[in-house]
């Protein structure tokens, strides 16, 4: 019970981060922190390491690199939310 919930709020995370811009910029803060500890630790997400250590498995497989797939629709993501907000400021 404890890993369906670890796994949801991790899923929620990611949809509030993707989406969270068009309610508010504040949420463009969180980007380049995960960007970045994306890029210190190999591509490996920290939640989805946390959750192969306590679990034995990720909520999308066994593997903690983020694909690179997902990791071009984040930076997209924060790309078009800093233009957006960029024509509000």
């Amino acid at each position: 019970m404890l890993k369906q919930i670890f796994f949801k709020l991790h899923i929620a995370g990611i949809i509030f981060v993707l989406l969270g811009w068009v309610v508010t910029r504040k949420i463009l803060i969180i980007y380049p922190f995960v960007i970045l500890s994306w890029k210190i630790n190999s591509n490996k997400c920290i939640l989805s390491q946390l959750e192969l250590l306590f679990f034995n498995e990720t909520f999308v497989g066994t593997s903690p690199i983020v694909p690179e797939k997902h990791r071009y629709i984040f930076y997209g993501s924060f790309v078009l939310g800093l233009m957006y907000h960029s024509c509000t400021w």
